[in-house]
């Protein structure tokens, strides 16, 4: 394995250096009685000094994180604990499995983003906006006019103009800002569904609204999805079987796809929805990616009377935020307002008042035209490279974040062999609620690098030698 890591710059390099290996032992890259380099070869891989490689080893040994065997090296203890105690960061993966839990735990680990091909965010580089600590100051100037109050349930309202630039003009009462996406799936379900009831996702969908519901004790069934939307006759069958009061779904940059809903396919599901007395949950977080901002939307054709629609910042401006909008029907937003009510009150409005000031100042756009741009490049890219591998570059996939690559073998195998190299992949498996075997990748196209690429050429081509 090519190893491409830095050491922290914040450390000696002694101790960056042993928490190099730790990271790597947490990720089980080396296994329990597994040798780890020896201190020549690592000094030369980290290029530093081979006293800076022993004092690290031996601070790891008198910690019992490894043992030293004379004439031999250095390997990890069989008693070592991956994890340090209180460290919420590390993860124990004492026998990986591959399924949603590990990885929405390895999105919140160390593992960096240029080995993480499977991750469901953008660079760091690449969302940043030199004007935030900017808008942190302005609205820090007004906090003593709402930080010690609770405001509004409905939200910092103002931020509802965002929705107008989107196509979705809706009155500003049938709106309320929520802690991202997330919120909202888990309060419109709640609302909608008793456990036991069935809901119908997009297969390949989102694994994280899957395993959300099926936590909730829905029983959660997939509908065949492909680049105009669902499968019309699929889907009958299944509100016919299941009387489902929900579907779920992603109409712009879809995930994993990158695909857009096409009008015929739109106004068949609304026929649906409306024969069965269901509901649509959209979830558009992805909408700040598409130039312009003008594409398709359930929401849009049936002006909310049967559509939830959701979108938020996290994903073009800053996780941490968690800041997000669910416009509702008119006859269920007072039902929404009261379960956010009681379940937390309001959500921050700090975080609200930092956005709508970027987004009113022009900063926020031109950070997403940057983004735009860098998309549309990195799928030029993988457009030209994946062929160079022996894959194809899926027809209709637009400039969103993430390729749906079909790799000619099941991916959950890949995933394993390619996590103890150090690479976190997203296996097809994970978009299914079912966990059925899937030849599908999910490749982040920010995040998926050459090196990746490479890796994955050579892997696929000895699997095919045997």
């Amino acid at each position: 394995m090519v190893e491409t890591y830095t050491l922290n710059p914040n450390l000696t390099k002694t101790a960056a250096v042993a928490e190099w290996l730790q990271q790597r032992i947490d990720w089980q890259i080396y296994l329990a009685n597994q040798r780890v380099p020896s201190v020549r070869k690592l000094a030369k891989l980290l290029n530093i000094s081979t006293f800076t490689v022993v004092q690290a080893y031996e601070q790891l040994v008198a910690t019992n994180v490894l043992i030293a065997k004379p004439s031999s090296g250095y390997y990890v203890n069989t008693q070592v604990k991956v994890v340090q105690p209180n460290d919420d960061k590390r993860v124990v993966v004492k026998h990986p499995v591959i399924d949603t839990r590990w990885l929405v735990q390895q999105v919140f680990s160390d593992i960096p983003h240029h080995r993480s091909p499977g991750v469901g965010t953008l660079p760091r580089d690449w969302i940043r906006n030199d004007k935030m600590e900017w808008a942190i100051r302005q609205v820090t100037q007004q906090a003593d006019s709402f930080i010690y109050d609770y405001g509004n349930v409905h939200g910092y309202l103002p931020l509802v103009q965002h929705l107008h630039t989107l196509g979705m003009q809706t009155n500003a009462d049938h709106v309320i800002t929520t802690a991202g996406v997330s919120q909202a799936v888990t309060m419109v379900a709640r609302l909608l569904t008793q456990a036991g009831d069935t809901v119908v996702v997009d297969g390949p969908g989102w694994y994280w609204l899957s395993s959300c519901l099926q936590q909730q004790g829905l029983n959660v069934v997939s509908v065949e999805r492909d680049h105009q939307g669902p499968n019309i006759e699929h889907m009958q069958r299944l509100f016919a079987t299941h009387r489902p009061k929900l579907y779920l779904t992603n109409s712009v940059l879809h995930n994993p796809t990158s695909y857009n809903l096409h009008p015929a396919r739109a106004h068949q599901v609304l026929n649906l929805i409306h024969e069965y007395d269901a509901y649509i949950f959209e979830d558009d977080l992805y909408a700040a990616f598409v130039p312009g901002g003008q594409v398709l939307r359930y929401a849009s054709l049936d002006q909310f009377e049967r559509v939830f629609y959701a979108t938020g910042f996290s994903k073009s401006m800053a996780s941490g935020w968690r800041v997000g909008m669910l416009v509702c029907p008119d006859k269920h937003i007072d039902d929404v307002l009261r379960m956010k009510t009681l379940s937390n009150s309001n959500t921050p409005e700090f975080g609200e008042r930092v956005c709508h000031h970027l987004w009113t100042h022009g900063e926020y756009r031109r950070q997403i035209k940057k983004v735009q741009q860098h998309l549309y490049s990195a799928h030029e890219r993988m457009r030209n490279a994946l062929p160079k591998i022996g894959l194809i570059y899926p027809e209709h996939t637009q400039a969103g974040l993430f390729v749906w690559v079909d790799t000619g073998q099941d991916t959950s195998q890949l995933a394993l062999d390619a996590y103890k190299e150090g690479w976190l992949v997203a296996p097809g498996q994970l978009f299914y609620p079912d966990a059925r075997a899937s030849n599908h990748l999910r490749l982040n196209v920010s995040t998926t690098g050459d090196e990746f690429l490479r890796w994955l050429g050579d892997y696929l081509d000895k699997s095919c030698q045997y």
